[in-house]
């Protein structure tokens, strides 16, 4: 199964691995990718995970197909071990 994040083009740093380092970047270029995502995804704690995995993916193809956000973000994933 794959985990998904969305993150700014031009961060560096791993959100699963060095998430301070990764928000600290965030946040000082004047975003809230992690709030933006939230805002967008629909989901529930009444869902098992893999579904939420899906809502996930979906809120981050809605966020990279939206032309005011063209370039701007990036689709990171990895394997949930």
């Amino acid at each position: 199964m794959k985990e998904f994040m969305l993150s700014l083009a031009t961060n560096p740093h791993n959100p699963w691995t060095e998430y301070a380092l990764w928000k600290n970047f965030d946040t000082r270029e004047g975003f809230d990718t992690a709030g933006l995502l939230a805002r967008t995804i629909s989901t529930s704690d009444a869902i098992s995970e893999a579904d939420q995995n899906v809502a996930t993916e979906q809120a981050i193809e809605s966020i990279l197909t939206n032309p005011s956000f063209k370039g701007l973000y990036k689709k990171l994933e990895r394997e949930i071990p």
